[in-house]
């Protein structure tokens, strides 16, 4: 055997391989959010036949002599780059046009900080809708994450304009009493809210005075925040609005269960059990049913959207995109999905637009050597929230496969040629050695 015939196996092997990454763009030029793959061969493994030489004082130098051994696979790159957008009529379908991912994964994740990014599936893919639980989920059941609105817990309803307009000249430090909601800086699940229970005297919806209701049914009932610092806004934890939650039927406040855990893997309540819970808003039902809405879209910062039965415009929350060190560097996983694996990088999290600018993920402001929050530590980046670039939410339609038919067709050509090239090779070869066992004959 000679090593032409061992060089053209390798290219066989080589261009079968590409034949089939080609193949697979082909087949998804039709499949949303699909990424097209770029193969590239390398030379394999070469032999010295003569070593390359200086030269010296008396005669000259050569350069060296070697033989290769045909080609191998030299790597099998995603394309991350945006593709087109292709409209689809639905209100939830959306496409991010620019670099990032969904996050996306289970209702019960827990997510404390940079160090859990990399539990995320990430994903491409903007088939939203709403499941009949309330979550917002892509057509696998995966649970979109993002920022939720939440009950500020310093909204004061009867705040004065010069009150207002000092607050916010606190800056960072605001405790936006002129809002009765804030975007939450902890990524969850995005859930509908609640609707509210019909108003009555046992649950605080009805005035006293003169009988007027508080709220009307099937208002939206937004999550809460709890902290064990009620004056320290910074250090506050998202926390869920139900499960645990009690209303007290003479006051019609708001406490948490006797565990004092609110429990829908959102976050703990600090503090005494049955402690109260600063709270603003109409109480749900106890039927645990979320609000209808009609209408819903997603605005370029990927705020969720709609209107619920009462008229009122429901804010779900912000759609959260994660961005990796290397964006290519990606692991694909099954169907839509990728993971943050080893050549990815670190993960970080974005809210378009700078709806969080300044902020960090759970206000993990600062921290010390040890990873906890204290004084005197160093901000950790990766916990910050960014704003994406330039990056935005196109609603109404998903992102188009990446695979250019063109390209594909003559990479097919060219493959096709060079896979009959190599076995020729084989074939001339067999020739050579034929004639070989032919020399002795009788």
């Amino acid at each position: 055997m000679t090593g032409a015939m061992y060089a053209a196996i390798g290219g066989l092997k080589s261009h079968m391989t590409k034949l089939n990454v080609i193949g697979n763009n082909v087949a998804n030029v039709n499949t949303h959010g699909y990424k097209a793959q770029r193969m590239t061969f390398q030379e394999s493994i070469y032999t010295m036949s003569r070593a390359g030489s200086d030269g010296t004082l008396t005669v000259g130098g050569n350069n060296p002599s070697q033989v290769g051994y045909g080609c191998s696979v030299g790597s099998i790159d995603l394309n991350m780059n945006p593709s087109t957008y292709s409209p689809t009529g639905y209100g939830l379908d959306n496409m991010i046009m620019g670099e990032g991912f969904y996050v996306m994964g289970d209702k019960d994740m827990q997510i404390n900080g940079s160090e859990d990014f990399s539990k995320f599936t990430l994903s491409r893919m903007g088939d939203f809708w709403v499941d009949p639980q309330g979550y917002i989920t892509d057509r696998r059941g995966n649970c979109v994450f993002g920022f939720a609105t939440v009950q500020n817990p310093n909204y004061k309803k009867d705040a004065t304009e010069a009150e207002i307009a000092e607050d916010k000249l606190l800056g960072k430090d605001s405790k936006h009493i002129g809002d009765p909601y804030i975007v939450s800086t902890q990524l969850v699940p995005l859930r509908l809210p609640l609707a509210a229970a019909a108003p009555s005297k046992l649950n605080g919806g009805l005035n006293e005075a003169d009988g007027t209701t508080k709220w009307q049914a099937g208002d939206p009932v937004y999550g809460l925040m709890g902290t064990a610092n009620p004056d320290d806004f910074n250090s506050r934890v998202n926390v869920s609005v139900v499960d645990h939650m009690k209303v007290d039927p003479q006051t019609g406040k708001v406490t948490v269960g006797e565990d004092g855990v609110l429990k829908n893997g959102v976050g703990t309540a600090t503090g005494a059990a049955d402690s109260e819970l600063l709270y603003n808003g109409p109480i749900p039902n106890t039927e645990d049913k979320c609000v209808k809405l009609t209408g819903m879209s997603i605005n370029e910062q990927g705020g969720i959207y709609g209107t619920d039965s009462n008229g009122n415009t429901v804010v779900v929350g912000y759609i959260a995109i994660a961005n990796c060190a290397s964006n290519d560097g990606v692991t694909h996983e099954d169907g839509y999905y990728y993971k943050a694996a080893e050549g990815a990088g670190n993960v970080t999290i974005n809210g378009l637009g700078g709806i969080l600018d300044g902020k960090f993920v759970n206000n993990r402001q600062i921290i010390a050597g040890d990873g906890q929050n204290a004084a005197g530590g160093t901000p950790k980046t990766d916990d910050a929230i960014g704003k994406g670039g330039t990056a935005i939410i196109k609603n109404g339609g998903l992102e188009a496969s990446s695979t250019d038919i063109a390209t594909e067709f003559s990479n097919m050509i060219l493959t096709q040629r060079g896979y009959q090239a190599n076995t020729r090779i084989i074939t001339v070869t067999d020739s050579m050695l034929e004639e070989l066992v032919n020399m002795k004959r009788g």
